[in-house]
């Protein structure tokens, strides 16, 4: 059974402002539920915020993948001119809403700006991970995926995989055998 969009909401936000929903009571019908089919993109439109209930998305820059999203974590689109591609790798939930939606509420509600800056340093550490990724050492890198993203296989292919790690196919279809994938 599906929960209500406050308890779903209180996901993402319960840890940063634990009182939202009365710090900032106009938030809730800002955020507009959306359902997306595997395949289908995300709307690229500059600042537009989602957050995940349900799935998986890649961003890609051109056609190398970048980071994978899941449900519980945000995707913010730059709010400038970009090469990224955002795209649904199951059937997806979000909630979006828009910079200049936020920007219209801080002007009046200055707790906004504050649960933004946590939301947009938590999207810095998601970035991050792909830059500690391609760091490791390459017999490293398979656990490191996998323990953050134990079913990515399920929604890309091989060869995604290998391009996200930055290895070759041969090295990942060795690591493979050698789990017994």
């Amino acid at each position: 059974m599906r929960r209500n969009k406050h308890a779903q909401l209180d996901l993402f936000f319960k840890d940063i402002l634990p009182h939202w929903r009365e710090d900032i009571p106009e938030l809730s019908s800002l955020l507009e539920a959306e359902k997306f089919v595997k395949g289908e993109h995300l709307v690229n439109d500059w600042g537009d915020l989602y957050l995940i209930t349900e799935g998986i998305f890649g961003k890609y820059e051109k056609t190398c993948p970048v980071r994978y999203a899941l449900a519980g974590e945000s995707l913010m689109i730059p709010n400038q001119k970009h090469n990224y591609r955002f795209v649904a790798l199951s059937d997806c939930h979000t909630f979006r809403t828009s910079f200049r939606q936020l920007e219209a509420i801080n002007a009046y509600n200055p707790k906004v700006f504050y649960l933004y800056a946590h939301l947009k340093d938590k999207q810095l550490g998601y970035l991050d991970y792909r830059h500690k990724l391609l760091s490791l050492h390459n017999q490293d890198k398979y656990d490191f995926v996998f323990n953050h993203y134990p079913e990515l296989l399920a929604y890309i292919t091989q060869k995604e995989l290998a391009q996200f790690m930055g290895i070759s196919m041969e090295l990942l279809r060795r690591m493979m055998r050698d789990r017994a994938y």
